[in-house]
């Protein structure tokens, strides 16, 4: 059976040489902002896809509203 070799805190490991903050330093801000971009697009994706399951939302309780109405309408006469 495998054994897990203890971490020695003396020294650091080689699967975390370096913190996370470190590992992601641009170069020399060779950076033309396609981060910025992809999520700008990511969070518009995501707007419009709110965006319609909220009109659809809107739609639907139009219809039930309608409907309810005509429903009384109907019951009146």
């Amino acid at each position: 059976m495998l054994k897990m070799e203890p971490l020695n805190s003396t020294h650091p490991s080689t699967a975390a040489s370096s913190s996370p903050l470190e590992s992601h330093v641009p170069g020399n801000g060779s950076g033309n902002g396609n981060e910025y971009f992809y999520i700008l697009v990511v969070m518009s994706f995501y707007g419009v896809f709110l965006i319609g399951i909220m009109l659809g939302y809107m739609k639907s309780k139009r219809r039930e509203k309608k409907s309810r109405q005509a429903e009384g309408l109907v019951l009146i006469c």
